[in-house]
Order: C-alpha cells, then sequence, then structure tokens
C-alpha cells in the first residue's frame, strides 16, 4: 500500500472495509494478525483491498500500537495513513487527528486512544464503515496511482485461522442488483427489466442528530438503565459508573446542541443539578454510529 495516493475519506473506507471485516472475522476466531500496515494490503485486480497472511509480513514499527500490539490501533493508523498519506507518528503522541480525514476522523481518534480499554473492537469498526459506505459506481474507479502497488496481481490470501477465514470475499461486498420483468405471453407484451435498488440506512441529518441529543439526555436522566442501552457494547464496558453518574443529575437542561453528519457527532452544553446539591454546566461531544436503523454512542467527551 506505500504506493497509494492520499484518498478522499468515502474512497478509503470503501476499499479499507473488507480489510477491517478479515480482522473482525480473525478476532471472532480468537486470533490476532499483528501486523497490519500499508505493506500488509495489496489490491487485487478488481480493485478489492486484501489482508495478507501475517507470515507473508513483517510488523511495521510505525504502524504498531505502543504498548501491546492491536489490530484496532493499527487499522486506525492505516485509515489516517489512507487519508492524509502519513503515519500516526506524523501528528503526535497520541495522535492530533487532522480535518482531513473528514466523517472518519471519530473512528481513527478512538482507535488511536492509549488506553486499549477506550478502543472500539474490530466489529464496531466494521458496523462505522459499512454504514457509511455506498456500493461502487461501476463508472468510476479509484485513482489509478491510488491503486497501483508495485508487483500486484491477484492475490490469493490465507486464512490465519484455516479455510474458513479466507479474506477474499464476505459480508462487507456490494449487494447484487436484481432485475425483474413482468409475466409475458408474447415478446411484444414484455417490458424492460428494471432493477431494484439495494436498501441502505439512510443518514441521520444535523436535526436529528440533535433530537438524538436531547431524547439521550431526557432518557437517560429519566432511567438510567435504559439510558444505557443507548451506548454501544464496547462503550457499556468502559462505563462502569455511568448509572451512579445519571443518578445524581437533576433537571437537565440543554442550553444549545449542534449535530453533525460528516463526522456522526453531536455535541451539546447542559445545566443540571446535582442530587447532593449545586449546579454544573457541561459541553459534551457524542461521537456515534449506526447501528441498523438506530443511533447508537460510542463515545463521549465532556468539558
Amino acid at each position: 500500500m506505500s504506493g497509494y495516493g492520499v484518498l478522499s475519506p468515502d474512497d478509503a473506507a470503501r476499499l479499507l472495509l473488507p480489510v477491517a471485516e478479515s480482522v473482525a472475522a480473525v478476532h471472532a476466531a480468537s486470533g490476532r494478525h499483528g501486523a497490519i500496515s500499508p505493506a500488509a494490503i495489496e489490491v487485487d485486480d478488481g480493485g478489492r483491498a486484501l489482508l495478507l497472511d501475517r507470515t507473508r509480513v513483517v510488523p511495521d514499527p510505525e504502524f504498531s500500537a505502543p504498548g501491546a500490539p492491536d489490530d484496532v490501533w493499527s487499522l486506525a493508523a492505516v485509515l489516517l495513513h489512507a487519508t492524509t498519506g502519513a503515519p500516526p507518528t506524523a501528528y503526535g503522541d497520541p495522535p492530533v487527528v487532522p480535518r482531513s480525514t473528514g466523517w472518519l476522523a471519530p473512528l481513527v481518534e478512538l482507535g488511536l486512544r492509549p488506553d486499549p480499554g477506550e478502543r472500539p473492537s474490530a466489529a464496531e469498526v466494521v458496523a462505522y464503515l459499512r454504514a457509511r459506505v455506498r456500493p461502487p459506481d461501476p463508472r468510476r474507479r479509484l485513482p489509478v496511482a491510488g491503486l497501483a502497488l508495485a508487483g500486484a496481481a491477484v492475490v490469493t490470501v490465507l486464512g490465519l485461522v484455516g479455510a474458513a477465514l479466507l479474506f477474499g470475499g464476505g459480508a462487507g461486498d456490494p449487494p447484487e442488483t436484481r432485475s425483474e420483468t413482468t409475466d409475458a405471453t408474447s415478446p411484444e407484451e414484455s417490458e424492460p427489466a428494471s432493477v431494484v435498488p439495494s436498501s441502505e440506512p439512510a443518514l441521520p441529518t444535523a436535526a436529528e442528530l440533535e433530537t438524538f441529543a436531547r431524547d439521550y439526555v431526557a432518557t437517560a436522566s429519566g432511567d438510567p438503565a435504559l439510558g444505557f442501552t443507548w451506548l454501544t457494547d464496547a462503550y457499556q464496558r468502559r462505563s462502569p459508573r455511568y448509572r451512579e453518574v445519571w443518578t445524581s443529575i437533576e433537571d437537565p437542561r440543554i442550553l444549545s446542541v449542534s449535530g453533525d453528519p460528516a463526522t456522526m457527532t453531536v455535541r451539546y452544553t447542559y445545566r443540571y443539578r446535582l442530587s447532593g446539591g449545586g449546579s454544573r454546566t457541561e459541553d459534551i461531544t457524542l461521537f456515534l454510529v449506526q447501528d441498523g436503523d438506530r443511533l447508537l454512542i460510542a463515545d463521549a467527551t465532556a468539558r
């Protein structure tokens, strides 16, 4: 992948989704790759990115997590590289994710967190990318310079945990379009085939993100146990004091709220009373992912 040009967030996500799916498959089988980097990714003649077997690559220190190896950290580093052309070391320690990563910024930022417990799982990375990736336009290809790799050809990828985990295909493949024709008794009565578009979750608007924030605050303050279900599984595991915190909050009032569909974040300022006395005003940013027809909170920051 060293010969890649800088890709847009959409192109980077579309290209690397199959790689993320491969990592998630390995993790689901209790395995680990341990050497994810641009050099570990090749592209076949059809433009599909493939993750090479661990035995075929050498770990790259610039794409290896500080401390214990972590595939999700390395995957986030590759996404950063694909959209900026530079490794994480170019952006500080811990890296400050640049705006050029676009809507991938929250995912990359979470994936590069110093604390492994604050990083999303590989499955959550896949879910985030799938929610935004559109099937490729057959009339448009990624820039040739972005796909050309020295010696790249059709790559046969060996599974890390057996033949069942071959990385060549999977659930991330774009759904095929189906053509349907009406019943006809003669050629003259036949009608042209109609293409049935694939069903995809609609991206939320800024107004919908802002409504989500208002509803979430009302839900979490009124029923902390129910509000807890609005968090992803990984964020739930990182929030052991969630119910305790929200039980102490009374009469929350949102002062301002602003949603950003491009980064799947919503920021709000709210004031609330504490059950033990006193009041507080906080500025909150929620990092959201789309899970089917609903939104979930993958992380949050407060100041």
